[in-house]
Protein backbone atom coordinates (compact mmCIF):
# COMPACT_ATOMS: atom_id res chain seq x y z
CA UNK A 1 0.00 0.00 0.00
CA UNK A 2 1.55 3.29 -0.80
CA UNK A 3 1.25 6.48 0.83
CA UNK A 4 -1.33 7.93 -0.97
CA UNK A 5 -3.31 5.26 0.15
CA UNK A 6 -2.78 5.72 3.90
CA UNK A 7 -3.60 9.16 4.00
CA UNK A 8 -7.26 8.33 2.36
CA UNK A 9 -7.83 5.48 4.76
CA UNK A 10 -6.50 7.74 7.73
CA UNK A 11 -9.05 10.84 6.12
CA UNK A 12 -11.96 8.44 5.65
CA UNK A 13 -11.77 7.39 9.43
CA UNK A 14 -11.31 10.98 10.79
CA UNK A 15 -14.54 12.04 9.06
CA UNK A 16 -16.66 9.57 10.32
CA UNK A 17 -15.27 10.11 13.74
CA UNK A 18 -16.25 13.45 12.99
CA UNK A 19 -19.97 12.84 12.11
CA UNK A 20 -19.99 10.61 14.81
CA UNK A 21 -19.50 13.11 17.19
CA UNK A 22 -21.83 15.55 15.60
CA UNK A 23 -24.57 13.12 15.44
CA UNK A 24 -24.49 12.51 18.98
CA UNK A 25 -23.96 16.24 20.08
CA UNK A 26 -27.22 17.00 18.40
CA UNK A 27 -29.44 13.82 19.19
CA UNK A 28 -28.02 14.52 23.20
CA UNK A 29 -28.82 17.99 23.22
CA UNK A 30 -32.94 18.51 23.31
CA UNK A 31 -32.46 15.80 26.78
CA UNK A 32 -29.61 18.17 27.93
CA UNK A 33 -31.88 21.37 28.00
CA UNK A 34 -35.12 19.68 29.56
CA UNK A 35 -32.85 18.46 32.20
CA UNK A 36 -32.05 22.12 32.54
CA UNK A 37 -35.72 24.03 32.56
CA UNK A 38 -36.77 21.45 34.56
CA UNK A 39 -33.87 22.31 37.43
CA UNK A 40 -34.16 26.25 36.84
CA UNK A 41 -37.67 26.59 35.89
CA UNK A 42 -39.57 24.78 39.11
CA UNK A 43 -40.61 27.05 41.86
CA UNK A 44 -40.15 26.43 45.70
CA UNK A 45 -41.95 27.05 48.26
CA UNK A 46 -41.27 29.01 51.53
CA UNK A 47 -42.81 26.37 53.44
CA UNK A 48 -45.17 23.03 53.35
CA UNK A 49 -47.77 24.70 54.92
CA UNK A 50 -50.90 24.86 53.67
CA UNK A 51 -54.41 26.37 55.12
CA UNK A 52 -58.03 25.69 54.42
CA UNK A 53 -60.64 28.20 53.74
CA UNK A 54 -61.90 28.09 57.30
CA UNK A 55 -58.68 27.83 59.15
CA UNK A 56 -58.27 31.14 57.25
CA UNK A 57 -61.67 32.48 57.91
CA UNK A 58 -62.43 32.34 61.34
CA UNK A 59 -64.21 34.54 64.56
CA UNK A 60 -62.25 37.37 66.17
CA UNK A 61 -64.64 36.29 69.14
CA UNK A 62 -67.32 34.54 70.92
CA UNK A 63 -69.83 35.98 73.41
CA UNK A 64 -73.09 34.62 75.09
CA UNK A 65 -76.02 37.11 75.92
CA UNK A 66 -78.69 36.41 78.00
CA UNK A 67 -81.41 39.01 79.10
CA UNK A 68 -79.47 40.09 82.16
CA UNK A 69 -75.71 39.60 80.76
CA UNK A 70 -73.18 39.72 78.53
CA UNK A 71 -70.12 36.88 78.86
CA UNK A 72 -67.18 36.26 76.74
CA UNK A 73 -63.37 35.33 77.15
CA UNK A 74 -59.87 35.72 75.33
CA UNK A 75 -59.58 32.22 75.80
CA UNK A 76 -59.65 30.37 72.47
CA UNK A 77 -60.49 27.09 73.55
CA UNK A 78 -64.04 27.34 73.49
CA UNK A 79 -63.78 29.75 69.96
CA UNK A 80 -62.11 27.78 68.47
CA UNK A 81 -63.76 24.36 69.43
CA UNK A 82 -67.23 25.69 68.45
CA UNK A 83 -65.64 26.80 65.28
CA UNK A 84 -64.24 23.27 64.78
CA UNK A 85 -67.70 21.36 65.59
CA UNK A 86 -69.67 23.62 63.09
CA UNK A 87 -67.78 22.65 60.49
CA UNK A 88 -69.46 19.34 60.94
CA UNK A 89 -73.13 19.93 60.66
CA UNK A 90 -75.44 19.82 58.17
CA UNK A 91 -77.05 23.40 57.35
CA UNK A 92 -80.77 23.36 56.00
CA UNK A 93 -82.22 26.78 54.56
CA UNK A 94 -85.31 25.29 53.36
CA UNK A 95 -87.59 27.43 55.49
CA UNK A 96 -84.88 30.14 55.06
CA UNK A 97 -85.88 33.42 56.18
CA UNK A 98 -84.26 36.65 55.18
CA UNK A 99 -85.30 39.65 57.41
CA UNK A 100 -84.31 43.32 56.43
CA UNK A 101 -87.61 44.73 58.78
CA UNK A 102 -86.00 45.17 62.08
CA UNK A 103 -86.03 48.23 63.83
CA UNK A 104 -82.59 49.36 65.30
CA UNK A 105 -84.15 48.78 68.41
CA UNK A 106 -85.54 45.79 67.67
CA UNK A 107 -82.33 44.36 65.79
CA UNK A 108 -80.62 45.23 69.22
CA UNK A 109 -83.10 43.22 71.37
CA UNK A 110 -82.77 40.84 69.23
CA UNK A 111 -78.64 40.06 69.08
CA UNK A 112 -78.28 41.06 72.61
CA UNK A 113 -80.58 38.26 74.01
CA UNK A 114 -83.75 39.84 75.20
CA UNK A 115 -85.92 37.58 73.23
CA UNK A 116 -83.70 34.60 73.80
CA UNK A 117 -80.03 33.57 74.69
CA UNK A 118 -78.04 33.14 72.01
CA UNK A 119 -74.64 32.68 71.44
CA UNK A 120 -72.91 34.61 68.86
CA UNK A 121 -69.29 34.61 66.83
CA UNK A 122 -67.94 37.78 65.54
CA UNK A 123 -65.61 38.54 62.95
CA UNK A 124 -63.08 40.99 61.94
CA UNK A 125 -64.98 42.28 58.39
CA UNK A 126 -67.99 41.02 56.49
CA UNK A 127 -67.74 37.06 54.66
CA UNK A 128 -69.66 36.74 51.86
CA UNK A 129 -71.70 34.21 52.05
CA UNK A 130 -70.66 32.00 49.18
CA UNK A 131 -67.53 31.77 50.97
CA UNK A 132 -69.00 30.26 53.94
CA UNK A 133 -70.86 27.93 51.95
CA UNK A 134 -68.42 26.85 50.25
CA UNK A 135 -66.64 25.18 53.28
CA UNK A 136 -69.67 24.57 55.58
CA UNK A 137 -72.39 21.37 54.78
CA UNK A 138 -74.88 23.96 53.63
CA UNK A 139 -77.81 22.83 51.00
CA UNK A 140 -78.50 26.52 49.67
CA UNK A 141 -78.60 27.00 46.09
CA UNK A 142 -75.97 30.08 46.85
CA UNK A 143 -78.05 32.41 45.66
CA UNK A 144 -78.36 34.99 48.34
CA UNK A 145 -76.75 38.14 48.08
CA UNK A 146 -75.45 38.88 51.89
CA UNK A 147 -72.18 39.50 53.51
CA UNK A 148 -71.93 38.88 57.73
CA UNK A 149 -70.17 39.57 60.16
CA UNK A 150 -71.72 37.58 62.43
CA UNK A 151 -72.84 34.48 63.20
CA UNK A 152 -75.68 33.66 66.02
CA UNK A 153 -77.01 30.47 67.35
CA UNK A 154 -80.25 30.02 69.65
CA UNK A 155 -80.02 28.01 72.64
CA UNK A 156 -82.64 25.28 72.11
CA UNK A 157 -84.71 23.44 74.50
CA UNK A 158 -85.37 19.72 74.84
CA UNK A 159 -86.58 18.60 71.34
CA UNK A 160 -85.94 21.98 69.60
CA UNK A 161 -83.89 22.66 66.25
CA UNK A 162 -80.83 24.16 66.41
CA UNK A 163 -81.00 27.44 64.32
CA UNK A 164 -77.85 29.32 62.99
CA UNK A 165 -78.32 32.71 61.98
CA UNK A 166 -75.88 34.61 59.66
CA UNK A 167 -76.14 38.28 60.15
CA UNK A 168 -75.56 41.55 58.36
CA UNK A 169 -75.44 43.50 61.31
CA UNK A 170 -74.74 47.16 59.39
CA UNK A 171 -77.59 46.29 57.24
CA UNK A 172 -79.99 44.74 59.74
CA UNK A 173 -80.26 41.57 57.21
CA UNK A 174 -80.29 38.01 58.41
CA UNK A 175 -80.01 33.99 56.71
CA UNK A 176 -81.87 31.98 58.91
CA UNK A 177 -81.15 28.02 58.97
CA UNK A 178 -81.26 24.86 60.99
CA UNK A 179 -79.50 21.82 62.14
CA UNK A 180 -81.49 19.11 63.12
CA UNK A 181 -78.66 17.53 64.82
CA UNK A 182 -79.20 16.15 68.62
CA UNK A 183 -75.41 16.26 69.21
CA UNK A 184 -75.29 20.12 67.99
CA UNK A 185 -77.85 20.98 70.70
CA UNK A 186 -75.92 19.46 73.28
CA UNK A 187 -72.62 21.17 72.47
CA UNK A 188 -74.49 24.58 72.21
CA UNK A 189 -76.27 23.91 75.12
CA UNK A 190 -73.15 22.81 77.40
CA UNK A 191 -71.29 25.76 76.00
CA UNK A 192 -74.21 28.02 77.29
CA UNK A 193 -73.80 26.03 80.56
CA UNK A 194 -70.01 27.75 81.31
CA UNK A 195 -71.02 30.76 80.82
CA UNK A 196 -71.28 32.30 84.90
CA UNK A 197 -67.69 31.05 84.92
CA UNK A 198 -66.90 33.99 82.12
CA UNK A 199 -65.94 37.17 82.57
CA UNK A 200 -68.72 39.71 82.23
CA UNK A 201 -69.19 42.38 79.12
CA UNK A 202 -71.33 45.49 78.19
CA UNK A 203 -72.57 46.99 75.16
CA UNK A 204 -70.56 49.97 74.66
CA UNK A 205 -71.95 52.62 71.89
CA UNK A 206 -69.70 55.12 69.66
CA UNK A 207 -71.06 58.08 69.11
CA UNK A 208 -72.61 56.89 65.23
CA UNK A 209 -74.44 54.34 67.03
CA UNK A 210 -71.98 51.53 66.24
CA UNK A 211 -72.28 48.68 69.07
CA UNK A 212 -69.08 47.22 70.85
CA UNK A 213 -68.79 44.45 73.41
CA UNK A 214 -66.29 45.82 76.34
CA UNK A 215 -65.06 43.43 79.82
CA UNK A 216 -66.57 45.00 82.42
CA UNK A 217 -63.33 44.51 84.91
CA UNK A 218 -59.53 44.66 84.12
CA UNK A 219 -58.09 41.83 81.66
CA UNK A 220 -54.87 39.62 82.38
CA UNK A 221 -53.27 38.08 80.49
CA UNK A 222 -49.54 36.81 79.55
CA UNK A 223 -46.84 38.76 78.01
CA UNK A 224 -44.39 36.84 75.52
CA UNK A 225 -40.98 37.15 74.40
CA UNK A 226 -40.47 34.99 71.34
CA UNK A 227 -37.12 34.62 69.45
CA UNK A 228 -37.84 35.46 65.28
CA UNK A 229 -36.42 33.75 61.98
CA UNK A 230 -35.54 35.74 58.87
CA UNK A 231 -36.67 33.55 56.00
CA UNK A 232 -34.32 34.21 53.15
CA UNK A 233 -34.42 36.39 50.67
CA UNK A 234 -33.30 33.39 48.17
CA UNK A 235 -36.33 31.49 49.59
CA UNK A 236 -38.69 34.26 48.60
CA UNK A 237 -37.00 34.44 44.89
CA UNK A 238 -37.48 30.94 44.10
CA UNK A 239 -41.13 31.05 45.42
CA UNK A 240 -42.74 34.25 44.29
CA UNK A 241 -40.96 34.81 40.50
CA UNK A 242 -42.17 31.76 38.26
CA UNK A 243 -38.62 31.81 36.38
CA UNK A 244 -35.76 32.34 39.12
CA UNK A 245 -33.26 31.37 36.75
CA UNK A 246 -33.68 34.71 35.08
CA UNK A 247 -34.08 37.35 37.95
CA UNK A 248 -30.84 39.55 39.25
CA UNK A 249 -29.81 41.05 41.96
CA UNK A 250 -29.31 44.33 43.12
CA UNK A 251 -28.29 45.76 46.74
CA UNK A 252 -28.14 49.09 48.26
CA UNK A 253 -28.08 49.99 52.26
CA UNK A 254 -31.60 50.19 52.49
CA UNK A 255 -33.41 47.01 50.89
CA UNK A 256 -32.47 44.13 48.75
CA UNK A 257 -34.10 44.34 45.03
CA UNK A 258 -34.59 41.33 42.97
CA UNK A 259 -36.07 41.90 39.48
CA UNK A 260 -36.92 39.79 36.14
CA UNK A 261 -37.04 42.50 34.13
CA UNK A 262 -40.45 43.29 34.72
CA UNK A 263 -42.24 41.94 38.29
CA UNK A 264 -39.66 43.37 41.11
CA UNK A 265 -39.05 41.84 44.71
CA UNK A 266 -38.30 44.24 47.84
CA UNK A 267 -36.16 43.18 51.04
CA UNK A 268 -36.06 45.56 53.62
CA UNK A 269 -34.04 43.92 56.39
CA UNK A 270 -34.26 46.75 58.94
CA UNK A 271 -38.55 47.07 58.77
CA UNK A 272 -38.78 43.16 58.25
CA UNK A 273 -40.80 43.38 55.27
CA UNK A 274 -40.80 42.24 51.80
CA UNK A 275 -43.02 43.74 48.68
CA UNK A 276 -43.41 41.68 45.78
CA UNK A 277 -44.75 43.77 42.77
CA UNK A 278 -46.13 42.61 39.36
CA UNK A 279 -46.98 46.04 37.63
CA UNK A 280 -50.14 44.99 36.07
CA UNK A 281 -52.51 48.55 35.16
CA UNK A 282 -55.89 48.73 37.21
CA UNK A 283 -58.87 47.13 35.91
CA UNK A 284 -62.26 48.34 36.60
CA UNK A 285 -63.73 44.71 36.47
CA UNK A 286 -63.33 44.03 40.25
CA UNK A 287 -63.07 40.72 41.32
CA UNK A 288 -66.22 39.42 43.82
CA UNK A 289 -65.26 39.49 47.33
CA UNK A 290 -65.51 35.65 47.30
CA UNK A 291 -63.34 35.16 44.55
CA UNK A 292 -61.15 37.77 46.15
CA UNK A 293 -60.70 35.00 48.79
CA UNK A 294 -60.30 32.03 46.96
CA UNK A 295 -57.57 32.94 45.09
CA UNK A 296 -56.21 35.24 47.81
CA UNK A 297 -55.56 32.28 49.97
CA UNK A 298 -54.51 29.71 46.75
CA UNK A 299 -51.61 32.17 46.29
CA UNK A 300 -50.58 31.83 49.84
CA UNK A 301 -50.91 28.09 50.29
CA UNK A 302 -48.96 27.81 46.13
CA UNK A 303 -45.61 29.63 47.55
CA UNK A 304 -46.31 28.18 51.44
CA UNK A 305 -46.86 31.51 52.72
CA UNK A 306 -48.41 30.99 55.75
CA UNK A 307 -45.11 31.12 58.46
CA UNK A 308 -47.24 32.21 61.12
CA UNK A 309 -50.71 31.95 62.15
CA UNK A 310 -52.66 34.52 60.24
CA UNK A 311 -56.15 35.58 59.86
CA UNK A 312 -58.47 37.16 57.43
CA UNK A 313 -58.68 40.49 58.53
CA UNK A 314 -60.22 43.12 55.87
CA UNK A 315 -61.52 42.59 52.58
CA UNK A 316 -61.54 46.19 50.29
CA UNK A 317 -63.94 44.56 47.39
CA UNK A 318 -63.51 48.74 45.62
CA UNK A 319 -59.22 48.30 45.91
CA UNK A 320 -59.17 44.73 45.64
CA UNK A 321 -57.20 44.43 48.58
CA UNK A 322 -57.19 41.68 51.14
CA UNK A 323 -55.49 41.59 54.22
CA UNK A 324 -54.73 38.72 56.47
CA UNK A 325 -53.39 39.49 60.73
CA UNK A 326 -50.83 37.30 62.44
CA UNK A 327 -52.44 35.92 65.04
CA UNK A 328 -51.65 34.54 68.81
CA UNK A 329 -54.10 32.25 70.73
CA UNK A 330 -56.93 33.75 68.49
CA UNK A 331 -55.68 37.33 69.48
CA UNK A 332 -54.76 39.37 67.06
CA UNK A 333 -51.03 40.84 66.67
CA UNK A 334 -50.32 44.92 65.77
CA UNK A 335 -47.05 46.16 65.35
CA UNK A 336 -45.84 48.48 67.79
CA UNK A 337 -46.57 51.75 68.00
CA UNK A 338 -43.55 52.89 70.39
CA UNK A 339 -41.06 50.12 69.25
CA UNK A 340 -42.02 49.19 65.83
CA UNK A 341 -40.60 45.34 65.19
CA UNK A 342 -42.35 44.65 61.61
CA UNK A 343 -45.45 44.00 59.71
CA UNK A 344 -47.81 41.86 61.33
CA UNK A 345 -50.18 41.66 57.92
CA UNK A 346 -49.64 39.89 55.13
CA UNK A 347 -51.77 42.09 52.14
CA UNK A 348 -52.29 41.68 48.67
CA UNK A 349 -53.43 43.62 45.69
CA UNK A 350 -55.22 41.72 42.91
CA UNK A 351 -55.74 42.63 39.03
CA UNK A 352 -57.90 40.16 37.90
CA UNK A 353 -56.59 36.85 38.23
CA UNK A 354 -53.01 38.38 38.79
CA UNK A 355 -51.43 39.49 42.30
CA UNK A 356 -50.49 42.94 41.93
CA UNK A 357 -48.87 43.93 45.24
CA UNK A 358 -47.78 41.53 47.57
CA UNK A 359 -46.41 42.79 51.09
CA UNK A 360 -45.97 40.89 54.11
CA UNK A 361 -43.34 39.72 57.15
CA UNK A 362 -39.97 38.69 56.31
CA UNK A 363 -39.83 37.02 59.58
CA UNK A 364 -41.77 34.24 61.93
CA UNK A 365 -42.26 33.56 65.49
CA UNK A 366 -40.59 30.88 66.38
CA UNK A 367 -40.87 29.95 70.10
CA UNK A 368 -41.17 31.73 73.44
CA UNK A 369 -37.96 32.52 75.19
CA UNK A 370 -39.12 32.31 78.84
CA UNK A 371 -39.97 29.62 80.40
CA UNK A 372 -42.96 31.70 82.09
CA UNK A 373 -44.48 34.09 80.59
CA UNK A 374 -45.05 37.77 82.61
CA UNK A 375 -48.43 38.40 83.73
CA UNK A 376 -49.65 41.69 82.30
CA UNK A 377 -53.01 42.90 83.25
CA UNK A 378 -55.18 45.26 81.37
CA UNK A 379 -57.61 48.27 81.97
CA UNK A 380 -61.21 47.50 82.01
CA UNK A 381 -63.70 48.05 79.51
CA UNK A 382 -65.34 50.72 81.81
CA UNK A 383 -61.56 52.42 81.70
CA UNK A 384 -61.69 52.12 78.06
CA UNK A 385 -65.47 53.75 77.18
CA UNK A 386 -64.26 55.96 79.88
CA UNK A 387 -60.76 57.64 78.16
CA UNK A 388 -63.06 57.23 74.69
CA UNK A 389 -65.65 59.75 75.73
CA UNK A 390 -63.30 61.91 77.35
CA UNK A 391 -61.28 61.86 74.28
CA UNK A 392 -60.95 65.28 72.43
CA UNK A 393 -61.72 63.96 69.46
CA UNK A 394 -63.95 61.08 70.09
CA UNK A 395 -66.48 62.38 67.51
CA UNK A 396 -64.10 62.66 65.13
CA UNK A 397 -63.59 58.66 65.71
CA UNK A 398 -64.91 56.40 62.55
CA UNK A 399 -64.88 53.19 64.37
CA UNK A 400 -64.75 50.01 63.17
CA UNK A 401 -63.73 47.78 65.86
CA UNK A 402 -62.60 47.91 69.30
CA UNK A 403 -59.98 45.00 70.50
CA UNK A 404 -57.49 43.01 72.92
CA UNK A 405 -54.38 42.85 70.43
CA UNK A 406 -50.76 41.65 71.31
CA UNK A 407 -48.26 44.38 70.45
CA UNK A 408 -44.95 42.98 68.65
CA UNK A 409 -42.07 45.34 69.34
CA UNK A 410 -38.12 44.71 69.85
CA UNK A 411 -35.33 45.87 68.19
CA UNK A 412 -34.92 45.62 64.58
CA UNK A 413 -31.07 44.50 65.23
CA UNK A 414 -31.99 41.80 67.30
CA UNK A 415 -33.31 38.43 67.04
CA UNK A 416 -36.35 38.61 69.07
CA UNK A 417 -39.26 40.17 69.78
CA UNK A 418 -41.89 41.11 72.58
CA UNK A 419 -45.40 40.85 72.79
CA UNK A 420 -47.62 42.96 74.93
CA UNK A 421 -51.30 43.05 75.46
CA UNK A 422 -52.63 46.23 74.61
CA UNK A 423 -55.84 47.92 73.33
CA UNK A 424 -56.79 48.79 70.03
CA UNK A 425 -59.12 50.71 68.14
CA UNK A 426 -59.44 50.13 64.19
CA UNK A 427 -61.15 52.66 61.98
CA UNK A 428 -62.65 52.81 59.59
CA UNK A 429 -59.93 53.99 56.79
CA UNK A 430 -58.11 51.14 58.23
CA UNK A 431 -56.01 53.08 60.97
CA UNK A 432 -55.12 51.38 64.09
CA UNK A 433 -54.75 53.26 67.32
CA UNK A 434 -53.56 52.10 70.83
CA UNK A 435 -55.43 53.56 73.79
CA UNK A 436 -53.24 53.91 76.92
CA UNK A 437 -54.19 55.00 80.24
CA UNK A 438 -51.62 57.99 80.04
CA UNK A 439 -51.08 61.08 79.08
CA UNK A 440 -49.40 61.07 76.07
CA UNK A 441 -46.89 64.04 74.80
CA UNK A 442 -46.72 62.97 71.24
CA UNK A 443 -48.50 60.81 68.74
CA UNK A 444 -52.03 61.26 71.14
CA UNK A 445 -54.27 63.41 73.06
CA UNK A 446 -54.43 64.08 76.60
CA UNK A 447 -56.67 61.13 76.96
CA UNK A 448 -54.39 58.54 75.52
CA UNK A 449 -55.92 58.13 72.45
CA UNK A 450 -52.44 57.40 69.38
Amino acid sequence: MNKESIKSAILIVLVCISLFLTWNMWSLQPYLQEIQDEDFLKKIPISSENRKLFEVIRPQQLFIHTKENHYSTLDNSLLEGLWLEMQDWEYTSSNQRISQTFTEQKFNNWIHGLEEAKIELRFFDQIPVETIQSFFNWDSDKNESINFDRIFLNVPKENEIQKVYFVASDEMKMVETSVNLATANQFVANLFNQREELPAYFAFYSNDGSEFMLPVNEVNLNSFQYVTNEISAEKFKNALFSNPRIVKQDVNLSKNRYTDGTRELNIYPNQHLVRYVNPIPFDTNAIEPNHLIDQSVSYINDHGGWTDDYVLFNIDELSQKITYIMSLDSIPVINSVDEPYGPTMISQRWVQNEIAIYDRPLYQLNKSIASQPQPTTLMSGKRVEELLVDSANFNDLDIKNIFVAYELGGSVEQSYANLTPAWCIELEDGRLLKIQDTKQAVGGDDNGVE
